[in-house]
């Protein structure tokens, strides 16, 4: 976890950006969690630092979407969650419960990018990063059903 948190600490520094308690705080959060809504992020924040300004995590969240550290999602159309960016994502979404599971299979990984980059070259563009949302119905669902 240090590690990570010594990435973004690093970016912070490189870009002139002040390392608040709050964003320190929130960078705790977002490498303990694969997923996670802003209450859950608010919920770490207050419990590391006491009583906190709500409009100070919901700016911050939207500095760190700027710095490009977060994706967004919205896998139900409902519920934001939010993750840290990695060059690949892919997820399969259970439709009936909300599961989210991450596919971190190498070879899919490199296959996938291989053929986006492939693609992106045709059309003289450079890949940075993807994330692909397969929507199934999770194995424990299916037992229900």
């Amino acid at each position: 976890m240090k590690a990570n948190i010594e990435k973004y600490v690093n970016l912070f520094k490189s870009k002139k950006i002040k390392l608040t308690d709050v964003r320190l705080s929130m960078l705790k959060a977002i490498v303990t969690k694969k997923h996670f809504t802003i209450s859950e992020i608010i919920d770490f924040v207050q419990k590391d630092l006491g009583s906190v300004n709500v409009m100070s995590i919901y700016n911050n969240i939207d500095l760190f979407l700027e710095l490009h550290l977060l994706f967004t999602n919205s896998l139900d159309g409902k519920q934001i969650t939010y993750e840290v960016i990695s060059q690949q994502l892919i997820h399969l979404c259970c439709d009936n419960c909300g599961k989210i599971i991450d596919i971190e299979d190498v070879s899919l990984n490199k296959t996938t990018q291989k053929l986006f980059e492939d693609y992106l070259e045709n059309k003289n563009l450079n890949l940075i990063h993807y994330k692909i949302d397969l929507h199934t119905i999770c194995e424990n669902c299916k037992k229900i059903n």
